[in-house]
C-alpha cells in the first residue's frame, strides 16, 4: 500500500512557516515501515499465485482424467473395453437395402441375410377424399368442416389412443393440430396437406404394437364410414407392422428398422430377396489410433508438470506494488509479473511424488498375466523425457492381435481375484489420490496462509497510517506554533519601530 492510499483524518500543514518538505520528511520517517508493508503484500500476493497454480495443475488432471477416464466421454474412455475391441462389417455383397455395424460385443466371423421381406412401419391412417380446395392450414374449423360437424354446443370431441380432445368452430387446423401433436399420450403425429386437400395421422413409433385407435365422441369429426367424418378418416384401430428378415437362417422380427442383435447393429432401408453376405474383423488400426491419442496427451501431461517442477525462481523479482507499477508500461509490468510467477511449485513435494507414481504405472505387473507396459510396446523414453512413453505400434499390433482380451487385461483390470491392477487404474488412482490430496490439503493449507498473510498486512496498514497520522499531527502542531511565533514577533517588532513606522 503505497503512503498516497492512506486514509487522513486530520487538517495537514505543509512547511509554509518552516520551509521544510514535509510530505518528504514523512516519507523519509515512514519509509521503514512502508517496507515491512510492502514485504507482507508480496508475500500475500505471491501466496495467492501459488493457490491459482495449484488449482492450475488441478484443472490439468482433472480435463485429462475426464477426456480418457469417464464414461462421460465414451469415445475415448481407455476404462472402456470398446476402446480395445473395435470392429469393422465388411460387406461381401453389394447393397443398399440396409446397413451394418457392429460393437465391441460383436463376434469375428462371416455372417448372412436370407432375405428382407418387410420393414418396420408406423401406423398410418389418411383421408380417404379431398376437403374443400378453399381449404388451407389456418382455415376455422367451421369452415373446412362446415356446421354439421358439430355438436349442439358447436363443438367436436374425440379421442386418440385414449387421449381427449374437444375443439369449438372457431378454432384453426394449425392451432387443432399443435394441441394434439403435443401430447404424448395420443403419440401421433397429425398434419394436414393442402397439396392432396387431406389428413395424415401416423403414430410415433412403430411396429405392429405402435396403434392409432380413434374414437369420436360428439359431433362428426369421425365416423364408422370415412366420408361421413369431418376428417374423412373412420372410426377404428389402425396398426403398424414390424420388421422381417431371415439372417442365418432364422426368421427374425423386430419393432424398428434399426435393432441390435450380438453386438451388430441392422438398419435396413429396403426390402430385399437378394442374399447378402457380410464379415465381422477386428479393426486393430482403430484400437491403435485409440491408445496414441491416449499416450499423446499423456505424453504432454508429464511435459506439463515436470515444466512446473523444473520452472526456474527469478528471486529478484518480486511482486510489484502499486508505485513500483506505476513507474512501468504495461509491457514492462507484465514481463516482470511473468519472471516473478515463475518457479512457485519448483520441486513441489506432491507434484513429484504424483509423476513418481504415475512413471510407476508403466513398470509395474498388469492383469492377470503379470505383464508390464514394455511387454506391450509401452516403454519410457531417454532420462531426458522425464518419463514420457513411446509407443512400440508394431509391438502392440502383435499383441493386440495374439491375444487382445490380455491387453485389455493388462489396461484395465481392477485390483481383486488375484489380478494386478490395470495401466489405466493405477494411473487413474494416482490421479484420483493427488486431486483428492491438493483439494484438501494443499490448496487448504495455502488458503490458511494467505488468510493469515492479509490478516497480518490489514494489521501492518492501520499501524502503517496510525504512524503516518502520528508524524503529521507533529509536523502540524510545529507548523502552528511557528505561525504563532511569527505573529508574535511581528507584533513585538511594531512595537519597538514606533508609532510614526506603524502609520
Amino acid at each position: 500500500m503505497s503512503l498516497n492510499a492512506l486514509n487522513r483524518t486530520m487538517l495537514r500543514i505543509t512547511g509554509i512557516n518552516s520551509g521544510l518538505d514535509t510530505q518528504a520528511i514523512v516519507t523519509g520517517l515512514l519509509e521503514a515501515d512502508q517496507f515491512k508493508v510492502d514485504k507482507q503484500a508480496k508475500l500475500a500476493t505471491k501466496l495467492e499465485w501459488k493457490g491459482d497454480a495449484y488449482r492450475e495443475v488441478n484443472r490439468m488432471l482433472r480435463n485429462f482424467r475426464e477426456q480418457y477416464m469417464s464414461v462421460l466421454n465414451p469415445s475415448t474412455n481407455m476404462f472402456s473395453k470398446a476402446a480395445y475391441k473395435i470392429f469393422n462389417v465388411n460387406m461381401l455383397t453389394e447393397t443398399s437395402a440396409v446397413s451394418i455395424s457392429a460393437s465391441s460385443a460383436a463376434a469375428i466371423g462371416k455372417l448372412r441375410i436370407n432375405n428382407i421381406s418387410q420393414l418396420a412401419e408406423s401406423a398410418k391412417t389418411t383421408s380417404s377424399s379431398k376437403l374443400s380446395e378453399t381449404t388451407t392450414i389456418n382455415s376455422k374449423l367451421v369452415d373446412a368442416f362446415g356446421e354439421e360437424a358439430f355438436d349442439e354446443e358447436g363443438k367436436i370431441s374425440f379421442s386418440i389412443n385414449g387421449s381427449e380432445f374437444t375443439f369449438d368452430k372457431e378454432t384453426s387446423i394449425s392451432s387443432m393440430l399443435n394441441t394434439i401433436n403435443a401430447s404424448s399420450e395420443a403419440g401421433v403425429t397429425m398434419s394436414y396437406s393442402s397439396l392432396k386437400r387431406g389428413f395424415t395421422l401416423v403414430s410415433n413409433s412403430t411396429g405392429a404394437e405402435s396403434k392409432i385407435e380413434l374414437v369420436n365422441l360428439s359431433g362428426s369429426a369421425f365416423a364408422q364410414n370415412a366420408e361421413d367424418s369431418a376428417f374423412k378418416i373412420a372410426e377404428g384401430v389402425y396398426a403398424g407392422q414390424n420388421a422381417k428378415l431371415t439372417i442365418e437362417g432364422i426368421e427374425v422380427e423386430r419393432a424398428s428398422n434399426t435393432f441390435t442383435i450380438d453386438g451388430i447393429t441392422y438398419t435396413l432401408k429396403n426390402t430385399s430377396a437378394t442374399v447378402v453376405d457380410f464379415s465381422v474383423e477386428r479393426d486393430i488400426n482403430s484400437t491403435l489410433d485409440k491408445i496414441t491419442a491416449f499416450v499423446d496427451a499423456y505424453n504432454t501431461l508429464i511435459k506439463d508438470l515436470q515444466a512446473k517442477l523444473d520452472e526456474p525462481i527469478h528471486k529478484s523479482y518480486e511482486p510489484l506494488t502499486e508505485s513500483e507499477r506505476e513507474k512501468l508500461s504495461e509491457t514492462q509490468a507484465n514481463k516482470w509479473e511473468e519472471k516473478a510467477k515463475s518457479g512457485l511449485l519448483r520441486n513441489d513435494s506432491g507434484i513429484r511424488n504424483l509423476l513418481t507414481q504415475m512413471r510407476g504405472a508403466f513398470f509395474a505387473s498388469t492383469g492377470s498375466s503379470g505383464k508390464t507396459a514394455s511387454a506391450l510396446g509401452l516403454t519410457t523414453g531417454a532420462y531426458a523425457s522425464n518419463g514420457q512413453i513411446v509407443l512400440d505400434k508394431e509391438k502392440l499390433r502383435t499383441a493386440l492381435s495374439a491375444n487382445p482380451e490380455e491387453v485389455i487385461n493388462a489396461f484395465i483390470s481392477e485390483d481383486k481375484d488375484g489380478n494386478a491392477p490395470g495401466l489405466i487404474t493405477r494411473l487413474s488412482n494416482a490421479l484420483n489420490q493427488y486431486v483428492s490430496t491438493a483439494t484438501n490439503s494443499t490448496l487448504v493449507n495455502n488458503s490458511k496462509a494467505l488468510e493469515e498473510a492479509n490478516t497480518r498486512l490489514t494489521k501492518l496498514e492501520d499501524w502503517l497510517a496510525k504512524n503516518e497520522e502520528q508524524y503529521w499531527r507533529k509536523f502540524t502542531a510545529m507548523e502552528k506554533a511557528l505561525s504563532s511565533l511569527n505573529s508574535q514577533s511581528a507584533w513585538l517588532s511594531s512595537l519597538m519601530l514606533g508609532p510614526n513606522t506603524r502609520a
